[in-house]
């Protein structure tokens, strides 16, 4: 791409931010959209050769969130060039669902957090939020980047996945981890990750009365629940097996797609976790549960795992 050209899309690119930061800015709560930067890139650069088309990717789209657009969770370089290089190959048919994402987004951004404030009246984000393509990396979630935590939509992947149904419960979702921690200190072992996800899930529910499973984020990449009952005493017991791991495949294998040879679907341990907390029995309210210290959680996740270990017959 010429040097000129170069310059035209960087400062394109800061008037969009500008532009879209206070379009989507609502009573303290805004995010930054990048979808419409991507959108462009591709426009820009479908010319060029796959190897200086990445390497321009890199030295476009990285500076505007630094610390999001490298490799992570293990994918070496060339995996993930080969990740980039796909997202624009794909673009093509994924474009008006990601576009009518990006229309439909600032309208259900305000909804959300004017849905969220019902339980949570002072929630204001304590993090950046961005809206950009995750490149297939997420519909949304925390990440943090050069140490510090972000709140990261991931356009591409809402697109794909959901519907407008579905964008109240999984805002709640996203926005309860938000709020959670601010008070949750996190750890590496897998009882916090499924006490962080089983609780987000549990507030989705609970914020939205009467929401299916896939509002609740449970069927994706396949429904999850039915399969996790129809061996549940065996699902317990080997999460609660786990639960002081560090290990990466045993988080992977409760809460992203690994561990296929475990017999349970991906991701079942949002279900595991949904299914400790709501035996709780509704002795703690949503606030109180989001302000939950970690030793107090701690607590709470075993009195759940043991009150239904116990129902389920025990574990060997």
């Amino acid at each position: 791409m010429p040097k000129t050209r170069l310059a035209s899309f960087a400062a394109a690119i800061t008037l969009a931010m500008l532009i879209s930061g206070a379009r989507a800015e609502t009573s303290g709560a805004r995010y930054i959209d990048l979808t419409a930067q991507f959108s462009r890139f591709v426009d820009e650069t479908g010319g060029m050769k796959e190897a200086a088309r990445i390497a321009a990717f890199k030295a476009q789209m990285e500076p505007l969130v630094p610390g999001f657009y490298v490799p992570r969770f293990g994918a070496t370089p060339e995996r993930y060039d080969a990740q980039i290089a796909r997202s624009f190959e794909t673009f093509a048919a994924l474009r008006p669902k990601y576009e009518q994402l990006q229309r439909d987004f600032p309208a259900a951004f305000e909804t959300g957090i004017e849905h969220f404030r019902k339980v949570f009246p002072d929630f204001t984000p304590n993090v950046p939020i961005y809206l950009l393509h995750s490149l297939g990396e997420m519909d949304g979630g925390t990440r943090e980047l050069h140490g510090k935590v972000y709140l990261i939509f991931g356009a591409d992947l809402i697109a794909q996945i959901h519907e407008p149904r579905d964008l109240t419960p999984f805002l709640d979702h996203e926005l309860f981890h938000v709020e959670n921690q601010k008070y949750f200190a996190d750890c590496a072992k897998v009882w916090c990750a499924l006490w962080a996800e089983g609780l987000a899930t549990y507030a989705a529910k609970m914020m939205n009365p009467g929401a299916d499973d896939q509002q609740l984020l449970l069927t994706s990449p396949k429904p999850i629940r039915a399969a996790v009952d129809a061996t549940w005493p065996a699902a317990l017991c080997f999460v609660k097996a786990r639960l002081y791991s560090k290990d990466q495949a045993d988080l992977d294998a409760l809460l992203a797609g690994g561990g296929a040879e475990t017999g349970f679907p991906e991701r079942f341990g949002y279900y595991v976790g949904l299914r400790v907390i709501e035996e709780l029995g509704g002795e703690f309210t949503l606030p109180a549960l989001a302000k939950m210290p970690r030793s107090q959680a701690r607590s709470a996740l075993l009195t759940g795992f043991d009150r239904l270990t116990k129902k389920a017959g025990g574990c060997r």
